[in-house]
């Protein structure tokens, strides 16, 4: 009980350590949070202390038993070597079966584990207990938000399954991108219906995307799309990002983000211009 890990990281601090700003312990970090003062609203910040949360995956706070911390460990252990590869070797093609099952099951749990999708998970409990007690008079008392929230997890091998089936590329570009405390990322540019949801992880069309340093993006693609065309590949070959595909998946790091976005370098005009124009249309 002595030694349960205290402060919880709900992203990888290897991964992180990816986009250090120097030493692989520190990176900077835009807070959205941050309205009045702009030298904590931008700053360095030491990586083992972003993006966590004190027990965050403690079923019983400050109670090793039952924790999913360790859990997802395990996970990190697996997954850190395979991807330290791939920027090692900028391939993703020779990837093993193993080694994209397990990369799978950890872009599945990278993408549930945040503190937003915890939030997010909450706020739609909210809204169906609204509309039962207002359809049906029905009261939903005491609703654990958090424990709904781990279940996810118990879900998580079925998820990835889905993802090893989907065509895998990397982008590459030149040291640009950013990451997020939410950075898994999902978009569909082939669907873009307005009257049913187009980002399940079946969805025609899905796109997926995680970050795993500031020059390489794992990209999971429709596999119907690409066999409707005749191609029954799992890969494809690597994307150099044109200015305009670096600008779409920095802008979805932001966009999914709950409070924070990294990089290795002080350069956040794009955050700044995409927030400001968030709240100019909000108004």
């Amino acid at each position: 009980m002595n030694n349960h890990v205290k402060n919880q990281h709900y992203v990888p601090q290897f991964l992180l350590k990816n986009f250090s700003s120097r030493g692989r312990k520190f990176i900077w970090a835009y807070d959205k949070n941050e309205k009045y003062s702009i030298k904590n609203q931008i700053k360095e910040r030491p990586i083992k202390k972003v993006a966590s949360e004190e027990y965050f995956y403690d079923q019983n706070e400050n109670n090793e038993i039952e924790s999913y911390e360790y859990a997802l460990q395990k996970v990190e252990d697996a997954a850190t070597p395979i991807i330290q590869k791939i920027i090692e070797t900028k391939n993703i093609i020779d990837l093993s079966e193993l080694e994209r099952k397990t990369l799978s099951f950890f872009i599945t749990l990278q993408d549930l584990r945040t503190k937003g999708q915890l939030l997010r998970t909450e706020t739609s409990m909210e809204i169906l207990s609204k509309q039962l007690k207002e359809k049906a008079n029905i009261e939903v008392p005491n609703i654990d938000y958090k424990k709904i929230w781990f279940s996810m997890f118990e879900q998580s091998k079925k998820f990835s399954e889905i993802l090893m089936n989907k065509v895998w590329m990397l982008s590459e570009s030149n040291d640009s991108f950013l990451i997020s405390d939410n950075p898994v990322t999902l978009q569909n540019t082939t669907d873009t219906s307005e009257v049913r949801g187009t980002l399940g992880l079946e969805s025609f069309g899905i796109e997926i995307y995680l970050p795993i340093s500031p020059s390489l993006t794992i990209s999971l693609f429709c596999e119907k799309l690409f066999k409707n065309s005749g191609y029954h590949k799992n890969y494809i070959p690597n994307l150099t990002c044109s200015p305009e595909n670096i600008e779409n998946l920095n802008s979805l790091q932001i966009a999914y983000s709950e409070r924070f976005i990294f990089s290795h370098k002080n350069e956040f005009e794009l955050v700044k211009n995409q927030l400001k124009n968030a709240l100019q249309q909000g108004l």
